[in-house]
């Protein structure tokens, strides 16, 4: 058995995907965590790049845990996750706007993740602390980049693809600038960001996503946020919605380096 899969349902329609890897129960170590966010979307491509990656060792075995919800549609999806990745409220963008629902769920999910979902998968599962890695993509990834600004004790490692920091006329860029500066020192911490972004997504409709990810790649790697380790890899060929298996395999080769 390769993995072995488990589901949990928990509250508000939300919903745990667990990976375990070969040979979980025959001992009683600890493993790495991979939170993907946008479960629906990442899940199954982590499990997979990281089967594979493990046979060719250049990763650890690790317990691969999914975070996402009770729905049966992508527009269910969608839509909650734009409830939940968000920042700040705001009108939606029109490519957008069908969608319906609030925005601004970011610092409430943010919350929950740290509070809630982590404690409960330590509880259950032989999961190291101190060994997290949360891979998200587009509003997921900016949600990433809110925690890692956040609370960026959370985890160790940072796999965003193509992060949505266009939300809100670039709000994250703002949050990031406001933060005082007596509290550089407490938000910075030791860590891995690998950034990623597709040659394809120069415009994704009227957003520059390559400059928008050059643009936040400038930030992390600025004095405000001194100990983080940071690349920026530009994925060739592909689309915004094509990139995220390019994306996990690069990002967790380097984070894994």
């Amino acid at each position: 058995m390769i993995w072995r899969r488990e589901v949990h349902q928990l509250q508000d329609e939300r919903v745990l995907h667990v990976a375990l890897p070969e040979g979980y129960d025959d001992g009683a170590q600890d493993y790495p965590l991979l939170l993907c966010l946008d479960a629906q979307w990442t899940f199954g491509t982590v499990c997979d790049a990281s089967l594979n990656l493990g046979l060719a060792r250049l990763l650890p075995r690790v317990v691969v845990v999914g975070v996402g919800w009770q729905a049966a549609q992508a527009r269910q999806v969608t839509r909650l996750r734009a409830e939940s990745y968000t920042p700040t409220e705001a009108p939606y963008p029109p490519f957008m706007a069908p969608l319906g629902g609030r925005t601004g769920g970011g610092p409430a999910y943010m919350d929950w993740l740290i509070t809630s979902a982590l404690p409960e998968i330590e509880r259950r599962y032989r999961v190291r602390p101190d060994e997290r890695t949360v891979i998200g993509h587009s509003l997921s990834a900016l949600f990433g980049v809110y925690t890692l600004l956040h609370a960026p004790q959370t985890f160790g490692r940072w796999l965003l693809a193509s992060p949505s920091t266009w939300w809100n006329d670039r709000v994250i860029f703002d949050i990031e600038s406001a933060q005082p500066r007596q509290a550089i020192g407490a938000v910075a911490a030791p860590g891995r960001v690998f950034l990623s972004v597709g040659s394809e997504e120069q415009q994704v409709g009227e957003i520059p996503m390559i400059a928008n990810t050059r643009d936040l790649h400038a930030v992390l790697q600025g004095p405000r946020r001194g100990g983080l380790d940071v690349t920026l890899a530009m994925l060739e060929g592909e689309l915004h919605h094509s990139t995220i298996p390019a994306a996990v395999s690069r990002g967790l080769r380097w984070l894994y380096r």
